[in-house]
């Protein structure tokens, strides 16, 4: 079924709806989940979780630290029958620090296993992965939207594969875009639609898309669903205004932050002895500004 391409869909990357659509307490929510790690993790064999009791949603809650009294809220915390644990984080909008953000919860997530006595007691900890997707420029470097890390040593060679964080940079999907549907990976699709799902320019290849994979087939029945339901859409939309909000304060600061540093080296200029003229110029405020700065001296 193709989706409506008059239908208003709620945005797949906003917290709220990109948690109900993998945790939510169905079959579908459970299978789109397992079809996402495998996907993006790209597990072989043995590794793959196939059945959906081989998966379980946890608290998605570390235990506040003593030293610093903070706690870790994650977006999706999984556990597979073999003890493995999987975080799944989607950021909309730039974070400062993102990065060792991500380290911190990866050596949080692995250190909060417990370790029974015994010399060999640290072989039975578990392997913990990391998917972080971003929909802003995370990594500096151009190349592949999408990239894992490790411990490595300078030749590449892995130390261990106990941690591994995954980054997926929605941003970095313009050569993707271009690919036949036939020709991407499980991977890029699941980024596509990440991405594109509520974007009506982009439903013929969303379409496409949900057409060669059941299990983004099943994310889009549970988006279609959510975005049609009163109660999920008023908090939807809640969300989004929080966020625009909270996001025209941060730019509101910034932008007093930057005026202010202009008028502080405009008087300073004003000391050196340059003309009201000069220091429009020089710090692109407007002579009213720079006229009341040197109103101040007085």
């Amino acid at each position: 079924m193709d989706i409506d391409p008059d239908y208003e869909l709620m945005d797949a990357r906003v917290d709220f709806v990109f948690k109900k659509i993998f945790t939510a307490d169905d079959i579908q929510s459970k299978s789109a989940l397992i079809a996402f790690i495998n996907s993006v993790m790209e597990f072989e064999n043995d590794e793959k979780i196939v059945e959906v009791l081989d998966l379980k949603v946890v608290n998605a809650e570390i235990p506040v630290d003593k030293k610093t009294q903070k706690k870790s809220v994650f977006d999706i915390r999984a556990k597979d029958s073999s003890g493995r644990q999987i975080i799944v984080e989607m950021q909309k909008d730039s974070t400062p620090g993102f990065k060792k953000r991500s380290q911190h919860i990866i050596s949080k997530v692995y250190a909060s296993q417990a370790i029974s006595g015994g010399s060999d007691s640290y072989s039975t900890l578990q392997k913990c992965y990391l998917i972080c997707i971003a929909d802003f420029g995370l990594i500096e470097e151009p190349g592949e939207f999408m990239r894992d890390y490790r411990y490595r040593d300078r030749e590449g060679n892995d130390l261990t594969d106990d941690e591994t964080i995954v980054f997926i940079e929605l941003t970095k999907l313009r050569g993707v875009l271009k690919k036949d549907v036939s020709e991407m990976t499980s991977a890029e699709k699941w980024a596509i639609f990440i991405k594109y799902a509520a974007n009506k320019g982009k439903r013929a290849i969303v379409d496409k898309i949900i057409e060669t994979e059941e299990g983004i087939r099943m994310a889009k029945n549970i988006l279609i669903e959510i975005s049609k339901d009163e109660k999920e859409r008023a908090q939807y939309e809640s969300e989004l205004l929080y966020a625009l909000d909270t996001n025209s304060r941060l730019a509101y600061a910034k932008e007093q932050g930057i005026e202010q540093g202009k008028l502080e080296t405009a008087v300073n200029f004003l000391k050196m002895g340059l003309s009201v003229e000069q220091v429009a110029q020089g710090t692109g405020l407007s002579v009213e500004k720079v006229l009341e700065a040197k109103d101040s001296l007085k």
